[in-house]
């Protein structure tokens, strides 16, 4: 009877928790799939009553107007160049910071909080002295200023992260190897690196996401020719009675699809690369 009884607990568990994961996938699914529906809906139906969930005809006019009609092809390329850069840049930059961080405990162990805290400094407080400064440098809607700008907020959340992938790492897998006759900077290329590439992929991950999503700078530092696609979707919401639903929704769609693309290509790395690393001390 107490086995029955355990029985019938594990299977009433095992139902909740699939009804919790079902309910936040229908919760994080609900939003995109509406957009979807919204950028293929004529404007007749926007505003239908009853709301019509799945479109009578599917009308492609409004991707046609995003990318023939306004600067959708440019923002997209501007926001893949910037992504990529930064992406880039920051992994030349934090992967040597940490590891030399790592390998020689500079700084102590509290080192890496400390970091991480410079990360926490609100954007908004920087955004004044660099618009001077970039104006004073004509620096003003170029991608320098933008990458330059993106990599160094980003760079403390990936020195922090790396940190603990190569803290994780054997020693004795790179002393053997510097035995075997590598040099540090040759043991770091050919074995520490290869190993903990699901590390430096979240990195690069969050780096491409995060300079994807931004808008704060991006708004104020650009104007025509570096617009990325999160400025070009705000400006399709410019008023309740001016607002291009359609055309808004078609870039929501196209401007999240680099970064589901990436995603998917990088799944692999993922779940190892975030179990791997923990910053300890």
């Amino acid at each position: 009877m107490n086995r029955l009884r355990r029985r019938s607990i594990h299977v009433l568990e095992a139902l909740f928790n699939y009804a919790v994961l079902m309910g936040g996938v229908a919760f994080a699914l609900f939003p995109l799939l509406w957009m979807l529906s919204t950028s293929l809906k004529t404007e007749g139906d926007y505003f239908a009553d009853p709301p019509v969930w799945i479109p009578r005809t599917l009308d492609l006019s409004h991707y046609l107007y995003l990318f023939t009609k306004t600067d959708g092809l440019l923002s997209l390329k501007n926001s893949l160049i910037l992504a990529l850069a930064t992406m880039l840049a920051a992994l030349v930059f934090s992967i040597p910071m940490a590891y030399a961080i790592a390998r020689f405990q500079v700084g102590g162990r509290k080192l890496p909080m400390s970091i991480l805290m410079l990360r926490m400094m609100h954007p908004i407080a920087l955004v004044f002295p660099l618009f001077l400064l970039y104006r004073q440098f004509r620096l003003l809607d170029t991608y320098s200023s933008l990458i330059l700008t993106y990599t160094v907020i980003y760079l403390p959340f990936a020195i922090w992260l790396l940190i603990g992938f190569f803290r994780d790492f054997p020693l004795e897998i790179e002393e053997a190897a510097m035995i075997d006759g590598c040099s540090r900077l040759s043991a770091l290329l050919r074995v520490v690196l290869p190993i903990v590439a699901p590390g430096i992929a979240v990195v690069a991950l969050f780096a491409f996401v995060f300079t994807w999503n931004e808008f704060l700078f991006a708004v104020i530092f650009t104007k025509q020719h570096t617009k990325t696609m999160m400025v070009l979707t705000a400006s399709f919401i410019q008023s309740p009675t001016d607002t291009a639903w359609g055309e808004a929704a078609a870039a929501v769609i196209v401007g999240i699809f680099p970064c589901v693309s990436l995603t998917f290509f990088l799944q692999r790395y993922l779940v190892r690369g975030l179990a791997l690393g923990s910053v300890k001390g």
